[in-house]
């Protein structure tokens, strides 16, 4: 099952995902990285930070852009 990783950034912050999740395919890297998001979203901290330029960007096991997640205005 090949891993994933899941790096939180904006134009000037990241938060890299060191340990990653084994994803069965893009759809399972997809939702994870929306569940990343809504947690982001609701956090403690959440309401103070702006999110409209903050994005997941989803790596493959040699780091290679798989796909990129941008975070929502709002959360649904």
């Amino acid at each position: 099952m090949p891993r994933d990783y899941f790096d939180i950034m904006d134009a000037t912050q990241s938060v890299p995902d060191e340990a990653g999740l084994d994803c069965r395919d893009l759809d399972e890297a997809h939702r994870q990285a929306r569940t990343l998001i809504a947690d982001a979203m609701t956090g403690p901290e959440a309401t103070r930070i702006d999110w409209c330029a903050w994005r997941v960007e989803v790596r493959d096991e040699v780091h290679g852009l798989v796909f990129t997640v941008p975070f929502p205005v709002t959360l649904r």
